[in-house]
């Protein structure tokens, strides 16, 4: 597009935006070809376009869902849920891509939300950590949006090493989210059970991962068919 074009899409934007007019509600019923289907966002960081969640019900045949990922690399997704919730608006940016946005559908609220953090993230401040989460929970409650928690994803063994406390706090970490997942009848996509080597030492499995932490395409096959398992038994909802 040469800089003259997106000149005049910034102009046309500019007078959209200044006169108070809705493209994004102009836009929403154009996206309504979907409205039968279960919307799931999961809020991440990578993991999201590695795994190229968006085609899972395609791979999976999972027609009834359409699944989006949102990438945010810092542990305080804050931000990035916000936006989610007050869809279909958008946060005005000065970015070619939030100009061509207009004139595609409105963004929909999804049904509901995963959150899924990183090892990366640690070892970390596990008091602030949990505060953000219950923080999170409770805005997407009020938003009257499902929400999924997912344990965090470990290490192998050997990355461990490179990293003092990492896969202590990961563990930590991840017993808090299954036990206050229960408490608060959340559901949970245990991603630490479907890749660890097993219930004691819970390291990432070595074959899984091209480099002691980020998975590969065998760990994503696993976590494709434990997504399916978790839509088929819970549609994505605490079971009593």
């Amino acid at each position: 597009m040469s800089k003259i074009s997106f000149r005049v899409i910034f102009l046309i934007t500019g007078i959209f935006f200044l006169l108070g007019c809705d493209v994004s509600a102009d836009n929403t019923n154009k996206g309504q070809t979907m409205e039968n289907k279960k919307r799931i966002t999961l809020l991440g960081a990578s993991v999201g376009k590695a795994w190229n969640i968006k085609e899972f019900p395609l791979r999976m045949k999972h027609d009834d869902y359409i699944f989006e990922s949102i990438a945010l690399y810092d542990y305080d997704k804050t931000e990035a849920l916000e936006e989610v919730l007050m869809r279909p608006k958008r946060k005005f940016r000065f970015t070619r891509t939030y100009v061509k946005g207009l004139f595609e559908p409105a963004p929909q609220k999804p049904d509901v939300i995963i959150i899924k953090e990183c090892s990366a993230y640690f070892p970390g401040d596990l008091i602030s950590y949990k505060e953000l989460m219950k923080k999170w929970v409770k805005r997407i409650r009020e938003a009257n949006i499902g929400v999924v928690l997912a344990t965090v994803v470990p290490v192998t063994r050997e990355r461990s090493q490179t990293r003092k406390g990492q896969i202590e706090t990961i563990r930590a970490f991840n017993d808090w989210i299954r036990e206050y997942a229960a408490q608060e009848r959340i559901a949970l996509l245990d991603l630490e059970a479907a890749l660890r080597t097993n219930a004691v030492n819970r390291f990432l499995k070595d074959e899984l991962s091209t480099d002691g932490s980020h998975l590969n395409r065998n760990a994503y096959d696993i976590l494709d068919r434990h997504l399916a398992d978790m839509a088929r038994n819970t549609s994505f909802a605490y079971q009593d």
